[in-house]
């Protein structure tokens, strides 16, 4: 096995050794730096055609301040141009209709609609999962509405899932779950008011994230004032408030806040962005926030959570980003709070706990054009000391090949994970081979195969990785 491991590992330093000699040839004869500036989004690229998982509606809240990206540097901060970002949409009527079937009797169903000031749908995903006693099924509705002056958003998911437990000792338990959001924002000539509600009920458990947020922009300078109230039922809550000072220009973006959370203290959040020039910029991020894990529990089933009433996460992050065309590169140091996972009571169910560490952080976000039509793309996150942080990969990696013309997409890739630390045991690290295809015209048709190798993993100590797995899906 751990012959094994190693191949796999050295197979993967040569693939991206040949990538990045791939890539020095491409930036040598064609440079272009218009993308980095714009904020192009490339995710489509790395991107799973269609999510076999069980997928949620992002929750819509307004935290107290967004990390600091380059494409904030060229956009207006007025509330004319707000308005017209938010709010401006095209004059389109759209219904889909789309369902699939796979692997472990997998079924999804999804019905969408969208015009001009109004969208919503409805999914249902059941699935009998890769073991035995770890079913899954959930149901999903969500909608918004658009208005000159404001925007509504609520989503609703609610469903069960059974928690198979270790291979040495399987479990006969079901978990019911209900996730709730609610976020109404509204636009006035010089001001913006936020409000979001972020419900839980897990089985007993039953949880709000309350917050409020009033935006007052000028010029180049806005306010940003933010309060946040977690409750829990068993009758205790905890409440913050923040104050951020924002300034911005075509070159630097710099923020400094002020944030006070019940029973842990006062700290200083200071945020700084600048832009040497158009391919190279320095940044600093900051955070501080009480921890929403609850969806952790709810989409994987070997977590749980006994102790409600978690400290605060926090984080402070220092580094470079390098951008020229369809590739980007950030090399940061950073200080952490952060929550991770471990069986600390040894019941087989993983409890989160916060540790404190420093990390040495590469990431890549590559791509190589050989065509328009074909491209190769690889991903990598990797910690560059290889100091050991229980949980946490040491890397993680995806990398393959696209296709895609007027009505195919096709995409090969393989995905690996380093190996990581627990209590009990050290993981090694893993691979997967996966295959998508999918054809686009007046409907949509499209395949997935997953795991096509049949490769043995595991996700957490004596809980085994998924098989492999296909998906077929239409849609209308």
């Amino acid at each position: 096995m751990e012959r094994k491991s190693r191949k796999i590992i050295e197979r993967n330093k040569k693939i991206i050794f040949i990538f990045l000699f791939l890539n020095f040839i491409s930036f040598s004869q064609n440079i272009n730096l218009i993308e980095e500036i714009e904020g192009k989004n490339l995710a489509e690229r790395k991107t799973i055609i269609f999510d076999i998982r069980p997928s949620f509606p992002e929750e819509i809240s307004f935290p107290e301040l967004p990390k600091i990206e380059i494409k904030e540097l060229v956009e207006e901060t007025s509330i004319s141009k707000i308005k017209k970002n938010e709010i401006k949409q095209e004059k389109i009527k759209n219904l889909h209709l789309s369902f699939g079937f796979g692997s472990f009797d997998t079924r999804i169903f999804n019905i969408d609609y969208q015009s001009k000031k109004i969208n919503f749908g409805i999914s249902n995903f059941y699935t009998e999962n890769y073991r035995e006693n770890s079913e899954i099924e959930n149901f999903i509705f969500y909608s918004s509405i658009f208005e000159k002056n404001y925007k509504f958003n609520f989503n609703i998911s609610f469903g069960k899932n059974e928690l198979p437990g270790p291979l040495t000792n399987p479990f006969d338990i079901e978990r019911d779950f209900c996730n709730l959001n609610l976020a109404f924002s509204h636009y006035f000539d010089n001001l913006i008011l936020r409000f979001s509600d972020k419900n839980y009920l897990i089985e007993d458990d039953k949880i709000h994230f309350l917050n409020f947020n009033i935006e007052i922009p000028f010029k180049n300078t806005k306010f940003l004032t933010d309060l946040e109230e977690e409750i829990f039922e068993s009758e205790f809550n905890i409440f913050s408030i923040a104050q951020y000072i924002i300034f911005e220009n075509e070159r630097f973006k710099i923020s400094c806040g002020l944030k006070f959370i019940e029973d842990d203290g006062l700290r200083f959040l200071p945020q700084f962005l600048y832009k040497i020039n158009n391919n190279l910029s320095f940044f600093l991020n900051s955070n501080y926030r009480n921890p929403d894990l609850w969806k952790d529990v709810i989409m994987e089933n070997w977590k749980e959570i006994k102790k409600e009433k978690l400290k605060p996460e926090e984080s402070y992050k220092i580094g470079l980003r390098f951008n020229i065309k369809e590739n980007s590169l950030e090399i940061s140091h950073s200080y952490n709070k952060k929550y991770l996972w471990e069986d600390i009571d040894n019941n087989f169910l993983y409890e989160p706990f916060r540790d404190e560490f420093w990390e040495t952080s590469f990431d890549l976000d590559s791509k190589i054009s050989f065509t328009d039509n074909l491209s190769l793309f690889l991903k990598l996150e990797k910690n560059i000391f290889d100091n050991k942080i229980f949980y946490l990969p040491e890397e993680n990696l995806e990398y393959g090949i696209l296709y895609k013309n007027k009505n195919l997409i096709s995409k090969i890739f393989s995905t690996y994970k380093g190996e990581r630390i627990f209590k009990t045991k050290e993981i090694k690290g893993y691979s997967t081979l996966n295959f998508e295809i999918s054809y686009k015209d007046k409907f949509e048709v499209g395949f997935g195969l997953y795991n096509i190798l049949n490769t043995k993993y595991e996700i957490a100590p004596d809980y085994l990785g998924e098989k492999k797995k296909f998906i077929f899906w239409l849609k209308f």
